[in-house]
């Protein structure tokens, strides 16, 4: 039986070429490298399977320190001399080794080292990732990039930068003035593109509605995610009850548990799918089926990863449906995506078909750029 052989794990500094801030705080600029974590999973026959993670504290709890040592110190170990096909058992070992609270435990670390299993389960069988989900639907995908919250000025000339984007996620601060100018400023720099509007938890909900109430004449505008704390849920309940346009749920809705829950309450249009929050694929495609069951829509994202963790998504979502493109944001703000084999014509990028994920790490990049901490 093959068996699962080493873990190695990186935590990589991955260079930003643009300014990135949200609702919740500070992302990256030009100064201010990404930490990312990479996942190596090699069998005893030589098969190698890649994963990846950022590391975003200021968007979900867990660091570049936590994702690490989780993964070799609690993770690794239970994957040594498994059978890397058997992804049931290893998954019921890691979840039952690290439980999680109300909602999800570890997901960021977990999804770096599903994505390597999944990797390397379809390089093993020879298959691109889409297969092991049913096969692909579309050969392409489509990429919304989000704009960084700053004035409007600079966020119309970054979105006519990036024609012809057909999609934008407009980041916004939480204060309904300066946020409608922002949108209005978008709007009038690509006219044709729908907005995506996300507060990223900085409103409250009199104030949501205020925004949206502002902007109800500029029709581009598809939905608002996140208006409130990932903890209200009353808060998005509210807001979704007297909204004009649908309301998505993000930050508070990391599983299909959480999105059992929000169904039943009412409280969301739409689910912002992420595979980082998801804790890997699987859990990720768990959500999807929560969700068509109760006829909430379905809007892919990610956190900035880097190309392992940016084309896992695209495999994963190029199965499902989206009512808008998928916000991928590597290629707008990364200064290299430390992959080979990503092909992206006029902000589409097409869906792999070698296997497993179906490009190749730069592992050059990868080791030159370590962060030699105590934790490596």
């Amino acid at each position: 039986m093959r068996k699962i052989a080493h873990v190695d794990v990186y935590p990589t500094a991955v260079g930003m070429k643009d300014v990135f801030n949200i609702g919740t705080g500070f992302v990256g600029d030009t100064g201010s490298a990404g930490d990312h974590v990479f996942v190596k999973i090699t069998t005893d026959d030589g098969y190698i399977g890649w994963g990846e993670q950022r590391a975003l504290p200021s968007w979900s709890y867990e660091t570049t320190e936590s994702i690490t040592t989780t993964i070799r110190h609690h993770i690794a170990p239970l994957l040594l001399g498994k059978d890397p096909l058997n992804l049931n058992v290893i998954h019921d070992a890691i979840y039952n080794a690290l439980k999680p609270a109300v909602s999800n435990g570890h997901p960021f670390a977990k999804a770096a080292v599903d994505i390597a299993l999944h990797d390397l389960r379809g390089r093993i069988l020879d298959l691109p990732l889409h297969t092991l989900f049913g096969g692909k639907r579309h050969d392409t995908l489509p990429l919304s990039y989000a704009l960084s919250i700053d004035t409007p000025e600079i966020m119309a000339l970054k979105a006519k930068a990036l024609a012809p984007c057909s999609c934008f996620k407009v980041k916004v601060a939480g204060t309904p003035g300066a946020d409608e100018e922002r949108l209005r400023a978008v709007n009038e720099a690509a006219p044709d593109a729908k907005l995506w509007i996300d507060a990223n938890q900085s409103y409250t909900p009199s104030n949501a509605l205020e925004l949206l109430q502002r902007v109800t004449d500029i029709r581009e505008v598809y939905c608002m995610e996140q208006p409130v704390a990932s903890q209200d849920w009353f808060g998005m309940k509210r807001v979704r009850s007297d909204a004009p346009v649908p309301i998505a749920i993000d930050e508070g809705c990391f599983t299909y548990y959480d999105l059992a829950k929000i169904a039943r309450l009412e409280c969301a249009d739409a689910v912002v799918l992420k595979v980082c929050k998801s804790g890997g694929l699987a859990e990720c495609l768990k959500s999807v089926h929560v969700a068509e069951a109760n006829a909430l829509e379905l809007l892919g994202s990610g956190l900035t990863e880097a190309g392992i963790g940016f084309i896992a998504s695209v495999h994963l979502f190029s199965t499902l449906d989206l009512v808008l493109p998928a916000e991928l944001n590597a290629p707008a703000f990364l200064e290299t995506m430390a992959v080979q084999g990503i092909e992206i014509h006029d902000h589409v990028v097409t869906v792999p078909d070698g296997p497993g994920l179906g490009v190749t790490p730069d592992e050059d990049y990868i080791m030159t750029n370590l962060l030699r901490t105590e934790y490596t």
